[in-house]
C-alpha cells in the first residue's frame, strides 16, 4: 500500500525527527511503501491556507498519489475539532484513509471509521454549542439595546442611498448602484 507520512511540530525548538522515525518503522513493519513525506513547523491552530505542506498533501491525495496518510497523532492534522473534521472529511471523500499512530486509529477499519464518525459528531456538537452561546449573547445585547442586527451600513452608502432616492431613482436601481439589499435601502430611507 502506498502511503504518505505527515509530520508537524509547532515550533522551531522542536524536532520532527522522532515522529518521523516512529512512523517510518511502523510503515516498514506494516509493509507500507512511503511515497511522500510532508514536514512542517507551524502551529496546528493555523488553518489549511497557512500550512503549505498540508495543502500539498491534500492536493497529492486528490491526485491519488497514495492510499493512506500516516500521522503521529490526530492533532498533527488539526488542533481545532472543526479543522480536523474538515481535513478528515476531505480525505475520506477522496478515498484516502488516515492512520494515527498514537491513538491507533485507522479509518480503513470499521472501528476506525466509527471513531471518525464520533469525531464528526463532537465537531457538530461543538458548533451547535457555539451557536447557542452566540444566540444568548445576541439576546442579551438586544435587551440592553446595543444590538441592531447585522453589520452596520457605512455612512457613505447611507448618504448615497438618500441622494439617489431624492433624485427619483427607483429602489431596485439604488440596490444595484450601491450594492445593497432592498431591506437596507428601505431601512436607510426610514432613518
Amino acid at each position: 500500500m502506498k502511503v504518505a507520512v505527515y509530520v508537524r511540530v509547532s515550533t522551531n525548538h522542536q524536532s520532527d525527527e522522532a515522529q518521523y522515525e516512529e512512523l517510518e518503522q511502523l510503515c516498514q513493519r506494516s509493509d507500507w511503501e512511503i511515497v511522500s513525506v510532508y514536514r512542517e513547523t507551524i502551529s496546528g491552530t493555523k488553518g489549511t491556507n497557512e500550512r503549505e505542506q498540508l495543502k500539498r498533501m491534500l492536493r497529492d491525495a486528490r491526485l491519488r498519489r497514495f492510499e493512506k496518510v500516516v500521522v503521529w497523532s490526530v492533532d498533527r492534522l488539526g488542533r481545532s475539532m472543526k479543522h480536523l473534521v474538515t481535513v478528515l472529511a476531505e480525505l475520506k471523500d477522496i478515498g484516502v484513509n488516515v492512520f494515527s499512530f498514537k491513538q491507533g486509529i485507522d479509518t480503513q477499519t470499521p472501528m476506525g471509521a466509527m471513531l471518525f464518525q464520533f469525531v464528526g459528531i463532537f465537531a457538530e456538537f461543538e458548533n451547535e454549542m457555539r451557536k447557542e452561546r452566540q444566540a444568548i449573547g445576541i439576546e442579551k445585547a438586544k435587551s440592553k439595546g446595543v444590538y441592531k442586527g447585522g453589520k452596520p451600513t457605512p455612512s457613505a452608502k447611507l448618504d448615497e442611498i438618500k441622494r439617489l432616492r431624492s433624485e427619483g431613482v427607483s429602489i431596485s436601481k439604488i440596490c444595484k448602484a450601491v450594492s445593497v439589499s432592498p431591506h437596507t435601502v428601505y431601512k436607510a430611507l426610514s432613518v
